[in-house]
């Protein structure tokens, strides 16, 4: 029986063979941008992810460049990053996929002069918020790209079966509240 997931595309039917086009991992840069900060009292300088940009090639290693200066500010590439998908995080990205508007994460730590050093780039709501409530990282957020959102979505399709709810049994009226 092939049943269809609310909000995706109906699973693939068995006689649908895999698509061998659809790569293990995928490569990405973050683009983030510095703005100086003149209007406030207490901050010199905000930064906020402006996307994330599919690669052809990964780069040895995360690799920072500035791609646009202007009076208020700078603009930043980071190369290099691997998005890959594991098993054990698919219902994460199942409930990725459902929410209103799905999200890659930018997991950094703070660098030299308080800027952000992106060291992680995910697609799990669980992996991010694990970051985000440990202390020293920050998170940070952006819009799905279509090409990882079908990505995605594919292997959510072919590998996830939600969990069958077990109904709880309750406390029976006249018995003192306890459950037998």
């Amino acid at each position: 029986m092939n049943e269809s997931k609310p909000g995706l595309n109906p699973a693939p039917t068995p006689s649908q063979a895999p698509d061998p086009a659809l790569p293990d991992s995928f490569h990405v840069g973050v683009l983030m941008e510095r703005r100086d900060r003149p209007d406030s009292r207490w901050l010199r300088e905000s930064w906020d992810l402006l996307g994330v940009v599919l690669e052809a090639e990964s780069a040895s290693s995360a690799s920072r460049r500035c791609i646009r200066q202007s009076d208020h500010g700078e603009q930043y590439l980071w190369s290099g990053f691997p998005v890959r998908l594991h098993r054990d995080e698919l219902e994460s990205y199942y409930h990725n996929l459902l929410s209103p508007e799905p999200k890659i994460f930018v997991i950094t730590r703070t660098g030299a002069g308080g800027a952000p050093e992106p060291f992680l780039v995910s697609l799990s709501y669980d992996e991010a918020n694990a970051y985000e409530t440990g202390g020293d990282e920050m998170v940070y957020s952006t819009v799905l790209p279509p090409v990882l959102y079908s990505w995605v979505e594919h292997y959510v399709l072919e590998n996830y079966a939600p969990e069958r709810r077990i109904k709880r049994k309750r406390d029976r009226p006249g018995k003192g509240g306890e459950c037998e």
